[in-house]
C-alpha cells in the first residue's frame, strides 16, 4: 500500500511539474508559430487570385487607416524652422467709426477708392436712429497690399471714433492644410489603382466607399484653403459711418445755417409722420370703436324723440 501511494505522488509530481512547462512554453510557441505563419504568408503568393487581391487590400486598408489617423488629427507637428522657410500667411480684420455731415457721399467715396484699389464693398446696411442721424454699416475687401493705403485714406474722410486692427497669423494651418492634402491625394491614388483590379464584389464596394470618405476629405481640405487664401489675401475692413447728431442746439464753433436747415426739415418729417401715424389710429378706432358707439348713440335719441311726439 505504501508504494502505490508513493508511485501516485511521484506520478501527480511529474504530470504537474509537466503542466507547469508546458504553461510556460505556450506563448513562445505560439509567438513563433504566429511569425512564421507571417513570413510564410508574405512573400509566397498565394495559388488563387482572389487570395492575392485579398492580401493587397488588407495591406492597403492598414495604410488607408494609418492616412486617416494621420489626416484627422487636429494639426500637424510643424517646427518653427519649417515655418520660417515660407511667407508668413497673415489675415488683416480692421474696424473703422467714423462721424460725417454726409454719409451716403463718403460712402460712394470709399466704394470708389475701393474699386480703384482692386477691391469692392459688400454687406451694406443703412438706418436712422432715435436721434435721427443716419447710419451706414458696410464691409470693404481690399488687396492686402492697399491695406495700409486704404485705411489711411477712410480716416481723411471723417472724424474718427473708434478704431481697431487684428491680424492673425494662419502660416502653420496653411502647412497643415497642404501636407493633409499630399496625403489623402496619395492614399486616393492608390485606392484608385486597387479598383482598377478585379475582385470579389465585396472588395469593390469597400474601395469605393475609402474612395468617398477620402474624397470627401479632400474637398473639406480643400474648401478651407480657398478660404484661407481668399481672407489672407484680401484684408476687410468693417466701416461705420455716422451723420452728425440732430440736437436742439446748434454745434459749438461758427453758425452753421445748413445744420439747423437740415434740423428744421428733419424736425418737420417727424411731426408730419406723428400726425399720419394719429390719423391712422384714430380712423381704426373710429370703425371699430366710435362708429359702432355713434349708431347706438344717434338709435337712443331717435327713439326718445319718437315717445315725446
Amino acid at each position: 500500500m505504501h508504494r502505490v501511494t508513493k508511485a501516485v505522488v511521484w506520478t501527480l509530481a511529474v504530470i504537474g511539474a509537466l503542466a507547469i512547462i508546458g504553461v510556460v512554453l505556450m506563448p513562445v510557441f505560439s509567438l513563433s508559430r504566429q511569425k512564421a505563419y507571417r513570413m510564410a504568408e508574405s512573400p509566397t503568393p498565394p495559388s488563387e487570385p482572389g487570395m492575392a487581391y485579398e492580401a493587397e487590400y488588407e495591406y492597403a486598408g492598414e495604410e488607408m487607416a494609418d492616412a486617416a489617423r494621420s489626416a484627422a488629427l487636429p494639426s500637424v507637428l510643424i517646427t518653427e524652422a519649417a515655418a520660417a522657410t515660407v511667407d508668413r500667411q497673415i489675415i488683416y480684420n480692421a474696424s473703422l467709426s467714423l462721424e460725417t455731415r454726409n454719409t451716403g457721399k463718403v460712402r460712394r467715396q470709399i466704394e470708389a477708392l475701393a474699386g480703384k484699389t482692386g477691391g469692392y464693398v459688400s454687406d451694406s446696411e443703412s438706418w436712422v436712429d432715435e436721434a435721427g442721424r443716419q447710419q451706414i454699416n458696410f464691409t470693404v475687401r481690399v488687396p492686402v497690399k492697399q491695406f495700409s493705403n486704404v485705411m489711411s485714406q477712410i480716416r481723411a474722410l471723417g472724424k474718427v471714433k473708434h478704431e481697431s486692427i487684428d491680424t492673425q497669423d494662419v502660416t502653420e494651418e496653411f502647412l497643415d492644410l497642404d501636407a493633409r492634402l499630399r496625403t489623402l491625394r496619395q492614399a486616393e491614388e492608390r485606392l484608385l489603382a486597387m479598383l482598377k483590379r478585379s475582385g470579389k464584389l465585396a472588395d469593390l464596394l469597400a474601395i469605393e466607399r475609402e474612395l468617398a470618405g477620402r474624397r470627401e476629405e479632400i474637398e473639406r481640405a480643400e474648401g478651407r484653403l480657398r478660404y484661407l487664401r481668399d481672407r489672407v489675401g484680401f484684408s476687410t475692413i468693417t466701416v461705420s459711418l455716422y451723420e452728425e447728431g440732430t440736437a436742439a442746439v446748434g454745434p459749438s464753433g461758427p453758425y452753421d445755417v445748413v445744420y439747423h436747415l437740415r434740423t428744421a426739415h428733419r424736425v418737420l418729417i417727424s411731426i408730419l409722420q406723428g400726425l399720419l401715424t394719429a390719423l391712422i389710429y384714430l380712423v381704426i378706432d373710429g370703425v371699430v370703436v366710435w362708429l359702432p358707439l355713434l349708431v347706438l348713440i344717434w338709435l337712443i335719441v331717435r327713439r326718445r324723440r319718437r315717445h315725446q311726439t
